[in-house]
């Protein structure tokens, strides 16, 4: 039931009323002329980063296909087989981790972007222009609403589905068309929309039917997916199948964790007296999701914080780098902001301090995973740093730190 209000009238002269109204306009101009301020200053680093890098990463494909044709071409040779024939009911040839590494230099293309085939296409050819390699779209938000065409009965029959969805496979044809990787990202279980159709799937308010939420309604709490639930597990699964079935090579996976929020000790995710090792399921669940789409030729990143990474939440549970080494793929979010707070804000040296966490990460990384970063393409919010602008340098030093960190993937995250 929604709280009554109180409504207060106060009189006002119209003269008074006048100056409101245009200290208004006045702030509203700013804030448009610094927006656009701050995207002219992030065009020129990564622009010029993904310049640099585009013929070294040309290169380098195709020094990788040309070894493959030629190690393919050898077993042939050695096995006296014709090539280019495979046994009936063998498994086919799967990716290497050559060839489903992340694309070198991808962006995040605007969700509204994919409703616009004419603007997408625009988009797109102005990506491929500047050297980008691929494109990141949503197909799953972090709401739960599933924004293409699906024909799963879990998404059509709930409120999963938006009103307007986009043609995953025109949108799809079209990144392809543009030269460009085309990523799907789907969010997990962060996920408060599926609750109608399948409440059992739910983390649950002290082992009770009443589903839990991370904070107070009024405050934006919504209920989640329980991580540890096999209904819940599957309802992705799902939507990776689906979206593999489409044509999709690699996809991005967020929100593969623990809930956080207000209240923690009061969600429960199994019966009472069942101890829940949160890394476990997470590890579990991360590395069946990467085996089946690797089975089905996919790439499957799993993206997690760099400060869960490190032990400073409790949304991958006690041991973070078990789930990290079971999803053989991950993009590690590496935002400056997800270390700062209002009384110890960001210094302005962004490079410095994204090497020193970048540098007390690497140590504890598990062998065999390949690693790409997200970085922070827009600034931190007010009062979380302390520079008096954030562009080309800031985008630039956290390039350079992923980089000396051994990452070759750059997702550019918002900010374009």
């Amino acid at each position: 039931m929604s709280k009554d209000f109180k409504v207060r009238r106060y009189g006002r002269d119209r003269r008074r009323q006048r100056k409101v109204n245009a200290a208004k306009v006045i702030l509203l101009v700013a804030v448009i002329a610094a927006a656009c301020l701050a995207g002219w200053y992030l065009y020129d680093p990564v622009s010029a980063w993904v310049s640099e890098k585009a013929a070294q990463w040309q290169l380098e494909r195709e020094q990788r296909e040309q070894e493959r044709a030629q190690e393919q071409q050898s077993q042939q040779n050695q096995q006296g087989e014709p090539g280019g024939q495979e046994e009936p009911g063998t498994m086919p040839t799967l990716p290497t981790e050559e060839q489903g590494a992340f694309p070198a230099g991808s962006v995040v293309l605007d969700t509204a972007l994919l409703y616009e085939p004419d603007a997408l296409e625009q988009k797109l050819a102005a990506l491929a222009a500047e050297g980008y390699t691929g494109a990141v779209f949503t197909l799953k938000d972090a709401d739960g609403l599933v924004l293409y065409q699906s024909a799963l009965e879990d998404v059509t029959q709930n409120t999963a589905q938006t009103a307007t969805r986009y043609d995953l496979k025109a949108v799809i044809e079209k990144i392809e068309a543009a030269g460009l990787d085309p990523i799907g990202r789907i969010w997990a279980f962060d996920d408060h929309t599926a609750s109608r159709r399948m409440p059992d799937a739910m983390v649950k308010y002290n082992y009770t039917e009443t589903n839990w939420i991370h904070n107070d309604k009024e405050a934006g709490g919504h209920s989640w997916l329980n991580p540890a639930s096999s209904r819940a597990q599957e309802y992705i699964l799902s939507l990776l199948r689906e979206a593999a079935d489409s044509g999709l090579s690699a996809i991005l996976l967020e929100g593969v964790q623990f809930p956080t929020g207000y209240s923690l000790e009061l969600a429960t995710y199994a019966e009472r007296d069942v101890t829940v090792d949160q890394s476990a399921v997470l590890a579990d669940f991360a590395g069946s999701a990467a085996a089946e789409m690797r089975q089905r030729g996919v790439s499957l990143w799993t993206a997690l914080w760099m400060g869960d990474l490190s032990g400073e939440s409790v949304r991958l549970g006690s041991d973070p780098m078990k789930v990290l080494s079971a999803a053989e793929h991950c993009v590690i979010k590496a935002a400056p902001e997800q270390f700062a707070t209002k009384k110890a804000p960001l210094a302005e040296d962004i490079y410095t301090v994204m090497q020193a966490r970048w540098a007390a990460l690497t140590p504890k990384l598990p062998d065999g995973v390949t690693l790409a970063a997200e970085i922070q393409g827009d600034a931190p919010a007010a009062g979380l740093w302390q520079g008096a602008g954030w562009g080309e340098t800031q985008v630039a030093d956290q390039i350079r730190a992923a980089e000396q960190a051994g990452v070759k993937g750059i997702l550019l995250a918002e900010g374009r």
